[in-house]
């Protein structure tokens, strides 16, 4: 691969992943808005979104596993331009089935990111995978806050319409700039064999392998709760300080996710430079205070407990991405990566069901959250139990070959 493609494959992942983070988040404060235009309550809206949450991790083990065997770059280009059309025609809808039917078109070429986009990262990558991690997990970050932030915005100037055609249409927009760098060559699929260069890529442990299954699986679970959760959460939550403003609402939620954005260079650091289970561990042994601390208080402790919450749980994600990479043989990286996000997403619609059946039986997050901090100390207890990630030394069973 030519220097100027890896810099393209390195931006385009890295727009890909603000995009997905965006339109997976925006429907959460996009649904307060629709809520009160449609006479809805907001537990019956949000549900619309289940189908859409279940294709993003249904769908990730075809995406990996079609990137493996056909072109990631060609993979990339039908996500941006699958994503933007889907999105953008949730404008129009007048019904419930109509807007499920996009929402959930979303959700699947949505899927093709994750197992994708970071898999080809990693394999284009000839050193430092970490800060590089980091720094496409900023756009991540970055793409959620944008979600409550822009779509804020949108909100309080235009209406719900807006708030998914314009960005629908943006990225539509680079889908089609992508495809005419692929078309032209400017983007290569790269190297196939890059673990001479890449010191994060592993021969493969299966043992380490299914024991990461859980926490890959928790993470995914308690990012999506709270994902979905934190709008509503702060526009009760902090009624002091923004007076049930939807504008001020996502401007907290956007400076949230900002904060957890940024601090995945300092987790990306330290997976590069220490070890990686150390480090995975610690970000999750944090999560056990700070989740305490987001359901039993309100106002500016609520706002600084949610704050470092996401900041851990964003932290975490380069390392675990390099335990993951170091676990699986090369031929299957895309495949383990998309078993991941099967999990990680595929929690996401039980974390829609539960903020649903809690919010309708108790009023409230409060025992949601506490539940998310008992499953972290499970967590816990599982990541300890991860082999020594000493560099070259690859315990235990082989994944087999194909």
């Amino acid at each position: 691969m030519s220097a100027s493609s890896a810099r393209l494959s390195l931006i385009f992942s890295c727009i890909g992943h603000f995009y997905f983070h965006y339109f997976a988040a925006m429907y959460f404060t996009i649904v307060i808005a629709m809520a009160a235009d449609w006479d809805r309550p907001f537990h019956d809206l949000i549900e619309l979104w289940l189908p859409a949450s279940i294709l993003i991790g249904a769908a990730s083990l075809p995406a990996g596993r079609l990137a493996d065997i056909w072109s990631a770059p060609g993979m990339m280009v039908i996500m941006f331009l699958g994503m933007g059309a889907a999105t953008a025609a949730c404008a129009f809808a007048e019904q419930d089935l109509v807007l499920t039917g996009f929402l959930a078109m979303i959700g699947l070429f949505g899927a093709i990111y994750h197992p994708v986009g970071i898999s080809w990262l990693i394999r284009n990558s000839d050193g430092s995978t970490g800060k590089k991690l980091a720094v496409n997990g900023i756009f991540g970050g970055l793409g959620a806050a944008a979600a409550g932030g822009i779509t804020g915005l949108i909100l309080e100037f235009f209406s719900w319409r807006e708030a998914f055609l314009l960005p629908g249409i943006l990225c539509a927009g680079t889908g089609a700039v992508m495809l005419w760098c692929v078309a032209t060559g400017r983007i290569s699929e790269g190297e196939k064999s890059a673990r001479k260069n890449n010191p994060a890529m592993g021969n493969g442990n299966l043992k380490a392998f299914c024991l990461l299954l859980f926490p890959m699986f928790a993470i995914g679970l308690l990012y999506s709760t709270m994902q979905a959760a934190m709008p509503k959460l702060f526009e009760e939550g902090l009624i002091g300080l923004v007076g049930g403003n939807l504008a001020l609402v996502g401007a907290m939620v956007a400076a949230v996710y900002v904060a957890g954005a940024a601090m995945q260079v300092v987790g990306g650091h330290m997976a590069d430079h220490h070890s990686k289970k150390m480090v995975y561990v610690i970000c999750w042994m944090g999560q056990i205070p700070l989740l305490t601390i987001v359901a039993l208080t309100g106002d500016v402790m609520l706002l600084t407990a949610a704050t470092f919450m996401v900041v851990l749980n964003n932290s975490a994600l380069p390392s675990e991405n390099m335990l993951l990479s170091q676990y699986t043989p090369e031929r299957h990286q895309g495949l383990a990566f998309g078993i991941k996000f099967i999990l990680a997403f595929g929690a996401a619609p039980l974390g829609v069901k539960l903020i649903s059946w809690v919010r309708e039986a108790t009023g409230s997050f409060e025992w949601l959250i506490l539940g998310l901090a008992a499953m972290s100390v499970l967590a816990v207890v599982v990541v300890l139990f991860l082999p020594s990630d000493r560099p070259a030394k690859f315990e235990g069973e082989t994944v087999p070959a194909e």
